[in-house]
């Protein structure tokens, strides 16, 4: 079976917690949860995923020219980070393109943050997160006698916020759907600009010294604001 770990320090006590892939038991009961919220969402009218391009479509939001631009920035995302790996051009040259390879992830999220959104809140979608809530709830246990953190799913959702419930949630969907707590800086682009220095570990850009800049190379402060060298604000032009 495989685990996860993490600490988190609980009232100046250091606390050593294990997430555990969900037992079969676990998954049974999940279903159950997920049968639930699926029903109480078609009950309360919420779109099934079938029927998400349809009413994007009637509402205006996705259309045969949107779909075209999507498939367009895949497109291009996929050759520049081919371009990127094969290399053969300038150091300078390089960085541009890591920089629109960013610029088009960006695109094309922005583009589909709409179909997102609502695939989230269709009833598939919500009763995949119910599902998920109650897997986290019964798979966080303290590491030292297997005991389970949160008392049920409802003392889950009210801790959300709980820096606990956040790194039991993140550990549990890496094990469980794949996913990489590191994605962003694993994408070539980052990992590229990141290896020669053109960003920092926040994937925030910096010059040769070490100060933070915009894309352009133009200083600016922790909160994105244009300085100049001695730290005064300034607009974009200095």
């Amino acid at each position: 079976m495989e685990t996860r770990t993490f600490k988190y320090n609980i009232d100046d006590v250091e606390k050593e917690f294990l997430v555990r892939t969900p037992s079969l038991e676990d998954q049974r009961e999940a279903q159950k949860v997920y049968n639930q919220a699926f029903t109480d969402a078609i009950k309360s009218k919420a779109v099934v995923r079938a029927r998400l391009d349809d009413l994007l479509t009637e509402q205006g939001l996705w259309d045969n020219e949107k779909q075209m631009r999507f498939e367009t920035l895949q497109k291009e995302i996929s050759e520049g980070e081919s371009r990127l790996a094969r290399g053969g051009f300038s150091l300078k040259e390089a960085r541009s393109l890591a920089i629109h390879i960013k610029e088009l992830r960006d695109q094309m999220r922005d583009l589909i943050s709409v179909r997102t959104s609502l695939d989230n809140h269709s009833a598939e979608g919500q009763a995949d997160n119910a599902r998920f809530n109650y897997l986290v709830s019964a798979c966080v246990v303290y590491k030292e006698d297997n005991k389970k953190y949160f008392s049920n799913m409802e003392d889950y959702l009210n801790k959300s916020s709980d820096p606990i419930a956040i790194l039991g949630a993140q550990h549990l969907a890496n094990m469980i759907y794949g996913l990489d707590n590191n994605y962003e800086a694993n994408l070539p682009e980052n990992k590229f600009l990141k290896k020669y220095k053109f960003v920092d570990d926040k994937l925030r850009y910096v010059n040769k010294e070490g100060h933070l800049t915009d894309k352009d190379g133009r200083l600016v402060d922790e909160q994105g604001r244009y300085i100049d060298k001695e730290g005064n604000f300034v607009d974009r032009y200095g």
